[in-house]
């Protein structure tokens, strides 16, 4: 607890660990809130880099729908803000250089030439994005690739891995961040989702063309209420005793005995969590700790870097009822979620390979899963969304054999969306 912009929690999911049993996991949750934005306070001016799919399938609907979206954030950016613009088909082409925002009826007419053509040189349109962005970086701006596509990468780099490699770099290394926008049932998903995931930003599934302007004013918005930033959490486990097994909801790195976690930019009031999977590698004879480290930057109030530390501590014992007395719901809670949004994301890679009886299985497991706490604890309202949402999907997969082939992407993107904002507390 504290009164800093950003709101931490630790927890363990029990404070003693019952010594009799043969359970051998430990789960520990971290969460985090990002405050109110001051009123009238100045706010964190962007660098960023609109990258938008011009391909063939582009034409019509979409195209004007996106060309709306670019307008929208032009017409909210302030002067000090930067923009950079990008068009890419078969090939990549600049609209508007990375520069502060002087002209912004310049803009709007560039905006209005973009036409649709070609292929989809994703690669190419998102490396000029982070081009564009890195030549005109500032420390103190947030700096971040907004990337839209409707399709398939099938020219330049098409290798899904090579792809998220570069994101993962980008944001490592020249702290750029991307954000990914899918539109329709065409685009690879998977991708979409790994690319933000690992580039340190959102994912959008964008299901209709007229819901473009609306998402990207979506994250504009959190764009423009950044209340802390190169937010980083280390969650430090004593090695002689568990080992680190499993990471949920943010990618992580597990090095030696300490599991870090970059969580970038927070925006105000936005939810960031992960749930930590340990394994005892022997038995459990004195009390173990752990320390959660967040540090961030404030660019809100107190304007320095902070650091929050807090100490988790579990005790052995043979006391059953001292057991009991000491789980904490909340963690229960988000390993019933989390462990079940696994499950649901196993299913989906399943219904990939199309393997509907195993996807069934899989949504089986994890609603008996979610079921058998039920009984013993009422559901919270994040709860109930997840089991909704594994719920639908089980119905889709029981006609997905006779869906076309069109309402079976669409089907594998409305799941995947839901996992999405479930884990990402969205």
């Amino acid at each position: 607890m504290n009164n800093h912009i950003l709101h931490f929690e630790a927890h363990l999911e029990n404070t003693y660990w019952f010594t009799n049993h043969v359970k051998k996991e430990l789960f520990a949750y971290v969460s985090l809130k990002g405050g109110k934005a001051p009123e009238k306070q100045e706010r964190v001016p962007l660098n960023i880099s609109l990258v938008v799919d011009r391909s063939g399938s582009m034409s019509g609907d979409k195209l004007n729908y996106v060309k709306k979206a670019v307008d929208f954030v032009i017409d909210n950016l302030k002067a000090e803000d930067v923009l950079s613009i990008v068009q890419y088909d078969t090939e990549v082409g600049v609209v508007a250089k990375a520069a502060k925002i002087t002209d912004k009826r310049a803009l709007h007419q560039k905006v209005k030439k973009i036409e649709a053509r070609s292929m989809t040189n994703l690669s190419g349109g998102m490396l000029e994005g982070y081009s564009q962005t890195k030549s005109t970086q500032k420390e103190g701006y947030v700096n971040r690739v907004l990337l839209l596509s409707d399709g398939l990468a099938n020219v330049g780099i098409t290798e899904p891995q090579q792809l998220q490699s570069i994101a993962q770099k980008k944001f490592r290394e020249e702290r750029i961040a991307l954000s990914t926008f899918g539109v329709g049932a065409d685009f690879n998903e998977v991708l979409m989702t790994n690319l933000s995931e690992y580039g340190g930003a959102n994912y959008y599934f964008i299901d209709m063309p007229d819901k473009i302007p609306q998402i990207f004013a979506q994250e504009l918005e959190g764009l423009l209420s950044v209340v802390a930033q190169n937010t980083s959490l280390q969650l430090s486990f004593p090695s002689a005793y568990l080992k680190c097994t499993k990471v949920y909801g943010y990618p992580a790195s597990i090095e030696g005995d300490s599991v870090n976690i970059n969580f970038n930019d927070v925006f105000a009031e936005e939810e960031k969590a992960v749930l930590v999977k340990f394994e005892l590698t022997r038995p459990m004879d004195e009390p173990l700790t752990m320390n959660a480290t967040l540090q961030y930057d404030d660019v809100v109030e107190k304007f320095d870097r902070i650091t929050d530390r807090i100490d988790l501590q579990i005790t052995p014992t043979t006391d059953e009822n001292l057991y009991k007395s000491g789980m904490n719901v909340t963690v229960q809670e988000q390993m019933v979620l989390f462990t079940a949004n696994d499950l649901f994301e196993q299913a989906m890679r399943a219904a990939d390979q199309r393997d509907f009886d195993k996807a069934k299985q899989i949504i089986e497991q994890a609603k008996a899963a979610m079921d058998a706490y039920f009984k013993l604890m009422p559901p919270n309202e994040e709860l109930k969304k997840q089991y909704e949402d594994i719920v639908n999907y089980g119905k889709q997969l029981e006609n997905m054999k006779e869906m076309s082939q069109m309402d079976y992407l669409m089907a594998q993107k409305v799941g995947r969306s839901a996992s999405y904002k479930a884990r990402k507390k969205k």
